[in-house]
Formats: structure tokens, sequence, C-alpha cells
């Protein structure tokens, strides 16, 4: 079993990249771009280091938050220029989605911009920051703070990375596949549901299932909205209470796992202010449940997490941006929440005193 998508961007001159997905596809994509640039996450190139012998340019970084900063950037830049890479040249970013955003931010800028293919090798990665554009990294302990659009020339997901992914690493990009159904696909949303058992046994053609389905939701957005000006917004549901709760825990807490937390609260502030309806807490609830979350949280440190939430992208001059989903498959945007009536729904549900 294998899919290809290709994602159609609504620009001035057509723009179209694919996506394919398939099993065992990494040896053939590495014997087609032998001669090209290669940035390998250092996990992947330790367990699989045998399939890059015969690349010779090739730059293992450690992924990390702490790593994921402008630094690491400059360090692959320079590394670019030492081995005579040029404008026609092509890097191939290998990894999880840290890997995937900085090596991104690092095609987009080197020489105003080399092309890159994306070959993401987490569930993360896979579902989600590998399709797209976004790349960026952290800053003065702001998420994704300096980055810039750039889309990749093609995405190749090789399920066989899976194998060896960590069962936490896996449960992390879950996360993300169950924002995909709560806001956007109700069928997708029962389809989690009825196949939690192969999902979570990482049964081969339901994950390449789910792997594709998610990948269709997000093509079919940024088709629409490249820039996030408006439906793309709804793919940062649960990310900015989820990001304020990775600073608040030092990133100790991984960002699927926040994303669940934050997907939770965000439903919860909706509810309380009125905008959601109250049983979509439930089917919130449910879903994050049965795949083994936990979605309460206590803040360790509530300047700071009052900092990380004021910090975050999507705030306006008005107040915070939420994107919020009102029942399963409904997702909306709520502009102009204030500070105060979040602190004072967020306190009241246990997330910190006073």
């Amino acid at each position: 079993m294998s899919y290809n998508l290709i994602v159609n961007l609504k620009k001035e001159i057509d723009y179209s990249y694919p996506i394919i997905i398939d099993r065992g596809c990494i040896e053939d994509i590495l014997e087609m771009y032998y001669d090209s640039f290669f940035i390998i996450d250092s996990t992947i190139y330790s367990f699989y280091g045998k399939f890059f012998v015969n690349i010779d340019k090739k730059f293992i970084y450690e992924a990390s938050e702490e790593n994921k900063n402008i630094e690491s950037v400059l360090e692959i830049l320079k590394w670019l220029k030492n081995n005579q890479a040029n404008r026609r040249s092509k890097l191939i970013v290998l990894g999880g989605g840290i890997t995937g955003d900085v090596g991104g931010f690092a095609a987009s800028i080197y020489m105003r911009g080399v092309g890159f293919i994306q070959v993401p090798t987490t569930l993360l990665s896979m579902v989600d920051s590998s399709v797209g554009g976004k790349t960026g990294v952290n800053f003065e302990r702001r998420k994704n703070f300096i980055g810039s659009f750039k889309q990749p020339e093609k995405v190749f997901i090789d399920t066989i990375f899976l194998s060896t992914l960590a069962d936490k690493e896996y449960k992390n990009g879950l996360a993300e596949v169950i924002k995909y159904s709560l806001m956007f696909d109700e069928k997708f949303y029962e389809f989690l549901l009825l196949n939690y058992n192969k999902i979570t046994a990482k049964e081969k053609d339901t994950v390449m299932d789910m792997i594709y389905r998610c990948c269709k939701l997000k093509a079919d957005v940024v088709r629409l909205d490249e820039f996030e000006s408006g439906i793309r917004k709804f793919l940062n549901f649960g990310h900015t209470i989820g990001h304020a709760i990775e600073v608040d825990s030092n990133y100790s807490i991984k960002h699927g796992f926040a994303v669940a937390i934050g997907m939770y609260l965000e439903t919860l502030i909706g509810a309380e202010l009125g905008e959601v309806e109250k049983d979509t807490i439930d089917f919130v609830i449910k879903i994050l449940r049965l795949f083994g979350f936990d979605y309460k949280y206590k803040v360790r440190n509530k300047d700071l997490f009052i900092r990380a939430m004021m910090d975050d992208k999507k705030i306006e001059d008005k107040g915070l941006v939420l994107s919020l989903t009102n029942g399963i498959g409904a997702g909306k945007i709520i502009n102009g929440i204030s500070m105060e009536d979040i602190l004072t729904i967020l306190k009241k549900s246990g997330v910190f005193d006073g």
C-alpha cells in the first residue's frame, strides 16, 4: 500500500508538490539524491547509519528544543558554504519536526533560498510539520519566533522509521492526529475511535491510512491559505496554551502532550465564554482519555506561563486569538479574548492558584 498526494498552492504562478507515503522508500530516495546535501537527525543516524555510507555531504544534527535556535542554523549555513553549496544545490532534511523546521529555515535563507526535500521520520512530522512550508527556530524562549514560509519540493514519508520510534514519540504525534479529527472531520474522529487498538499497535496499513488522512486534510488547508490568514489558523487548536505549557515545563513536556492539554483547556475556555457547546468538552475528553493523554495541568511558574501566552505569535492588539472546535469538525476562530478572562477561567479550572 502506498499513497501519493499533491499539494496545490494558489499562487500567481502555479506551484504544487507531491507527498509520497510508502514503506521502505528511503533507499530509493538516497539513490536518487546521493549527491545532494543531507541534514540528518542524530537519532536517525544512530539507527540507520548504514543507509548513509555513500552520502558524502551530511550534517548530523542533534534535535532538541534547546538546539532549535539561530546558532544551529548558522552552523548549517557555514557547512553549506564550506562545502560549496550553490543556488542549484538541493537540501534533503531527514528527521523529526525540529530537524525539519531548522533545516527548512536554513534552506529558505541560504543564498536567498535553495530547494529542499522533507523526509519526516516521526509521526508528528509525518502528519503535520513536514507539510505546509512553515520553518523556523525558537528565540529568547519564544516558540518558532524566527522563521519563514518555504515550501518543500517534495515530501517523502517512509513509515519504516516508525518501527524504531519510541512509544512516547509515537504518542506525541497522535495528539496532532486527534487535532485534525476534532477540527475538520467527524468521520476521521470516528475512524480513530474505531481503530484505536490498531493505531496504538502501529498496524501498518491502518497507520498509513491515518497519515494519509492527516496529510490530505492539511494539504487542503494549505492550498486555500498558505500564509495563515484564515482557515490555516484552525491548525493552531491547542497550540496557544500548549506552547505556554512547553515553556513553563522547560520543554520537559513534549509538544504533542502539551497540545493535548491545550486542546482541552482551550475548549474549556471557549465553553466558559459561550463560544463552544458544552458537550464539545466531552468529545475532546473522550478521545484524549482513550489514547491515554493527561489533559489537566498545574502551572509551575505563573509569570512565565502568562508571558509565554502573551508572547505567542497569534496574539493581536485586541487580545488573544484562539482556534476552537464547536463540535467535531466545526472549527472556528475567536478573536480579541482578554487575558483577564483567560486567567479567570484557568484559575477556576485549577491550572494555577492565586
